[in-house]
């Protein structure tokens, strides 16, 4: 009989991670999308987008230049998430603090 206090949490693999890829979520007031996951260390990379019950929030922006440095290309910031704690033993508190928004 395996000992529950004893036996590591639940892995998180890619696949499950790749799963939330779409998923909009609130990060720190702000509505996000999952844009994609980075695979070392464990992270969601998020993407702010226009609150419609928010016609405040202004989603600033930048003018990124192209191969040859011409502006050209506009682009949005993104978030890193950690999904894991620096020490990889448990859930990394801004993952947790994240407000799922689709069910």
């Amino acid at each position: 009989m395996s000992d529950i206090n004893n036996a590591p949490f639940d892995t998180i693999t890619l696949p499950h991670l790749r799963s939330l890829i779409g998923l909009r979520v609130r990060h720190q007031g702000t509505l996000c999308v999952v844009l994609e996951i980075l695979e070392t260390p464990p992270s969601l990379v998020l993407e702010p987008i226009l609150d419609p019950l928010n016609a405040t929030t202004h989603i600033a922006g930048n003018i990124m230049a192209n191969l040859h440095g011409h502006p050209g290309e506009y682009g949005v910031e993104s978030r890193i998430v950690q999904v894991l704690t620096d020490d990889l033993t448990g859930l990394n508190d801004a993952l947790l603090e994240l407000e799922i928004l689709d069910y």
